[in-house]
Parts: structure tokens; C-alpha cells; sequence
């Protein structure tokens, strides 16, 4: 690439920088598609240095118009009908991030400053906090998200680590590192030969969290952040509650509502979607499995009416809020046809995995019945058992003629086309390093 136009990129990337709106404080709360409120059941467990010597899982609910919302941003069915709803309020799109604060031994002692409510960014576009600053956590349209903090804290003998030492450029990113928002008797210093690095006693000390959410409102010219309150306090190591173990008792059976055929398919297979209504107890139960490293699934089964087989369904497990679709696969026999609105009958229950105990399910919910579209033989997938390879040699002969790798190149002299094309992209790299050592 000539000079000129490596120039002319890094002249564009800067103007598109400078010309990115900088976030803007509401000074009063933004009409928005939802009903924001406070993260709800926000629960932390210590993952005993299975990732790293500090590592915590900590997981939180968002409330049912949330979890709604997102759902029908995400469903390709509804996406466009929401951004035009959305469009209609003056909006170019909506983000929701979920950010934690945090206090040693101490109620009081968080590290929220104004800095949180631009994403760590000053009106300059330097960052000013470190990674000690959960400002950005991950999100997604499920009830429970989760996420892992305080994993990594940096390396004491790398005097350029920014993680513990932080960053001070000059005109630049400037902001604290580990080192200057821990106090020095909230950790103990752990050495080996290629590193030094922090370590909080949880046996001795208590870390307490908080929540909220930040979301932030494109428009047109500029950006304007709205939060949240902030979650009730959670908390882990000495001082920490002891998470409840749950119990098929306790874990009380789904409640689904509003099912319906769509007219979408998936492998020609008719889509159905119901809605799970979702209490908050069960939120706070999934928080508190999901902190501990286990998990609630939605699990949805199908049959004929008047069969004595239930068959699981493929489609949304998450348990969320909105709709959840499923896929009537594996629902006919063979040599058989389902007519056009002949009864089909479905239940759901939930799977729940605990670590340390057995894995449980819960009761069923009620059955609820609908007609289906026609389902046809050979519309579906099947699973076929093994054959005998003397019984039928076209399946092997068939292999053959595909790539094994991605399943459908000519995979010229038995190599993937994908693998000629990454080594052709390498030879043209080394080519061109080759004539630019050469001219220089």
C-alpha cells in the first residue's frame, strides 16, 4: 500500500472519531420502550481458583418488559416492527448495559464517579478507568446474564502492566490501576518466577457488589445515557450468605400461555411459539444457580394427540421473557403423514444443574393443544441408525465425493479449498514482506 493511502485511512479513521457524538447525561429520564428498573437477585460465588486466583461468577435478572424488549430485538419475526417503534420515538437504536461496582470489607467504600456514566471515556475520548471498573458486562435478552470479575488483576513485576499499574500517557488515556483502588491490607502479594500478582483472601475478607443498568439512546447527532438505581448489595467470602441448594420442591413447574402456529419453518418444519411466564422467584433461583456455576433450562417436548410418546422439541431453551419458538422435528413416524390442524399437544418442565448435587427437573407444566400445518415424510430430519456397511455402500461412496472438512468443496487433491486459499494468502504475505525488505 502506498504512503499516501495509509495516510489517507488514518486521516479518515481520525475524522471518523472526531466526528463521533459524544455521549450525552439525561437531565431527566428519556421516555424508553421498556420499564427500567434496578437489576434484580444479583448473586456472586467465588469460582476457587478454577480460572484464576480471584476469579468470582457473579449473575443478575433484568425484569420481564427487559427481557420482553430484547427478546423481540433480537427475534428476525419482530426485529423490524421493534426498530420502527423505536424509530417512531425519535431513536436510531437502544444498548443496555449492565455495570458493577464494588466494596472491600466495607458497605460504603464503592468506586462509582462520573466516569461511569460515559463508559469510562472523558470528553476528550480518553479513557479514564481502569479495568477494575466494571462498566461493561455482558447482556443478552435471557432473564439471568452472567458474567466473571476480578479475574485478572496484572503482573507487579511488569512495571508497563496497565492492568495494576494503570495508564499515564500524556495527553492521553489516563486512568488508576489496581494497584491505587485496592488498599494494601485487602490483598496479599503471590510471587513465582514469571509473575507477581494480588490475591484476596476470601476466607478473611468480604467483597460486596452492586448493580445497575446503563442505557444508552442513539439518535441522530448524538448519544444520551440514562442509568438505572442501584441493585440491592450482594456479597461473597467471610461475611457472605450461603446460597440455598434447590430441590424439586422447590423448583416450581413453567407456566406457559399463548401458543401459536407461526409461519415460519426450520428444514420445512413448522415453527410454534408460546410465552413462559417467568415469577420472581424463579428469577432469583436461576441467579442463584447461575453465581454458582449451574444452570435452568426450559425443556419442551410434543406428541400427537393420543400417542404415548412424548418427543423433545428443538428451539429456545433460555428462560426469558417474549416469545420462544420451537420446531416440530421428529414429531412423525415413518411412512406417516400429520394432516392439517390434527391436534398436537405440548408440555415444558425445567432443567436445573447444581454444582455438587444431582441434576433435577421439575414438574410438567399443563398441556396445551394446537392443530399443526401438514407435516410430510422426507420434510424432516431424521436420525438414522447405523447400517452395516455390506448393506449399503452408497452412503461411504457419497462421503467420498465431499470435502471432509467443510462437507461441500471439490477439495482439489484432497485438500479443502479453504485451506489452498489460507496457504495462497500466505505466500502473498511473505511475498510482499520479501519485495518491501528488498526496496528498503
Amino acid at each position: 500500500m502506498k504512503k499516501s493511502k495509509i495516510f489517507a485511512l488514518a486521516a479518515l479513521l481520525l475524522t471518523a472519531v472526531i466526528m463521533t457524538p459524544a455521549p450525552v447525561i439525561a437531565d431527566e429520564d428519556p421516555k424508553l420502550p421498556f420499564e427500567l428498573t434496578a437489576p434484580e437477585n444479583v448473586s456472586i460465588v467465588y469460582l476457587e481458583e478454577r480460572d484464576s486466583a480471584n476469579t468470582c461468577q457473579i449473575a443478575y435478572s433484568q425484569n420481564n418488559s427487559m427481557s420482553e424488549w430484547t427478546t423481540a430485538m433480537a427475534d428476525e419475526a419482530s426485529h423490524d416492527q421493534t426498530v420502527e417503534e423505536l424509530q417512531a420515538m425519535g431513536y436510531d437504536d437502544i444498548f443496555i448495559t449492565p455495570q458493577m461496582d464494588w466494596s472491600i470489607d466495607s458497605m460504603d467504600d464503592w468506586h462509582y464517579n462520573e466516569y461511569w456514566d460515559t463508559e469510562g471515556y472523558d470528553k476528550d475520548y480518553h479513557m479514564r478507568l481502569g479495568d477494575w471498573a466494571y462498566i461493561s458486562l455482558s447482556y443478552g435478552p435471557e432473564v439471568t446474564n452472567t458474567a466473571w470479575v476480578f479475574r485478572w488483576m496484572g503482573n507487579i513485576k511488569d512495571t508497563e502492566d496497565a492492568f495494576w499499574y494503570g495508564r499515564h500517557d500524556e495527553g492521553g488515556d489516563d486512568y488508576p490501576g489496581w494497584k491505587d483502588v485496592l488498599k494494601e491490607d485487602q490483598y496479599d502479594i503471590i510471587t513465582n518466577e514469571d509473575e507477581s500478582y494480588a490475591k484476596i483472601d476470601l476466607s478473611k475478607h468480604t467483597i460486596y457488589v452492586r448493580m445497575r443498568w446503563l442505557v444508552t439512546i442513539r439518535t441522530e447527532d448524538k448519544d444520551i445515557n440514562v442509568s438505572s438505581d442501584w441493585s440491592e448489595i450482594a456479597a461473597v467470602g467471610k461475611d457472605a450468605q450461603e446460597t440455598v441448594v434447590l430441590t424439586k420442591d422447590t423448583l416450581k413447574a413453567p407456566v406457559i400461555k399463548d401458543l401459536r402456529m407461526t409461519d415460519e419453518t426450520f428444514n420445512d418444519q413448522p415453527v410454534i411459539a408460546f410465552k413462559l411466564e417467568v415469577p420472581d422467584e424463579l428469577s432469583k433461583q436461576i441467579t442463584q444457580v447461575k453465581a454458582n456455576n449451574g444452570d435452568i433450562w426450559l425443556s419442551t417436548e410434543a406428541r400427537v394427540e393420543g400417542s404415548d410418546e412424548w418427543i423433545e422439541m428443538q428451539g429456545d431453551f433460555e428462560i426469558r421473557t417474549g416469545e420462544l419458538k420451537v420446531t416440530l422435528l421428529h414429531l412423525l413416524e415413518e411412512g406417516k403423514v400429520i394432516e392439517e390442524g390434527t391436534p398436537i399437544e405440548l408440555r415444558c418442565r425445567y432443567y436445573c444443574t447444581q454444582e455438587g448435587e444431582e441434576d433435577l427437573y421439575s414438574d410438567y407444566s399443563e398441556v396445551l393443544t394446537f392443530g399443526t400445518k401438514e407435516i410430510k415424510e422426507g420434510e424432516k430430519e431424521t436420525v438414522t441408525e447405523a447400517k452395516d456397511q455390506s448393506e449399503d455402500t452408497t452412503v461411504d461412496e457419497e462421503k467420498e465425493d465431499k470435502c471432509s472438512i467443510c462437507g461441500f468443496c471439490p477439495h482439489p487433491l484432497g485438500l479443502c479449498i479453504f485451506i489452498w486459499i489460507a496457504i495462497l494468502i500466505v505466500i502473498i504475505v511473505i511475498v510482499i514482506i520479501i519485495v518491501r525488505k528488498k526496496k528498503n
